[in-house]
């Protein structure tokens, strides 16, 4: 793996400290991501991206038919990836709306909550920098079966992004997370593939519920009646 820096905004939203921490080296999604620049751009609309949980998800256009979806998950990514081919995945669609999904990998790679968070809120600045009247929707980080050991993580990092987000007028946290638990706290098997990591139809079923009302509410602030 090849040495990636960790650009951490500081409090000031403004000045940067440079972290140095190992990454998985973004060169081995090269083929996919020219798959994507192949394709004609849908712009002005909605673009999902993030990792397998979105890519997995076949259905996408069928579940919000009246809206204009673009799927660019692809899977194994984590937060810093989006950032190195933030060009691809999300500015040449000149988004109205950007949902995201990451942060499992992070974790998974022993990247640690706090550069996790940095390499994610990183990114969301990005997007929000270079397009300031989009709207972006974090969806929070998953649990699952296969990886319960990362759950005590997987609540402080969703817990920071809940916070995060905060005041910041242009995001919006949303619990996708919640229903996937028992009253245990333990994943609940019968939503996830038999890998016992990915969703299967039944939980993507309930995730698009709580998705829908949400973005046809953002979708309605990114496009503002004149």
């Amino acid at each position: 793996m090849k040495p990636i820096f960790l650009c951490l905004l500081l409090a000031t939203g403004s000045t940067f400290a440079v972290e140095p921490v190992s990454r998985p080296d973004p060169a081995r999604f090269t083929g996919e991501i020219d798959a994507f620049a192949k394709q004609e751009p849908k712009r002005g609309g909605i673009v999902f991206t993030g990792s397998s949980s979105f890519r997995l998800w076949a259905n996408m256009e069928q579940d919000f038919p009246d809206l204009p979806v673009t799927n660019r998950g692809f899977g194994g990514s984590i937060a810093n990836d989006l950032t190195t081919f933030f060009e691809t995945v999300v500015a040449r669609h000149e988004p109205k709306l950007i949902v995201t999904y990451t942060g499992t990998n992070d974790l998974n790679a022993k990247l640690g909550v706090q550069a996790t968070f940095g390499d994610y809120t990183n990114f969301l600045t990005v997007a929000h920098e270079r397009f300031p009247r989009a709207r972006i929707i974090i969806t929070s980080v998953k649990i699952a079966p296969s990886r319960v050991q990362q759950i005590p993580q997987v609540s402080e990092l969703n817990d920071r992004l809940l916070t995060w987000s905060v005041g910041k007028s242009w995001v919006r946290y949303v619990d996708c997370t919640s229903y996937l638990a028992d009253p245990a706290g333990q994943p609940i098997a019968s939503y996830y593939r038999e890998d016992m990591l990915h969703l299967n139809p039944s939980g993507y079923a309930k995730w698009k519920t709580i998705l829908d009302p949400v973005l046809h509410e953002e979708w309605t602030k990114a496009n503002p009646a004149p």
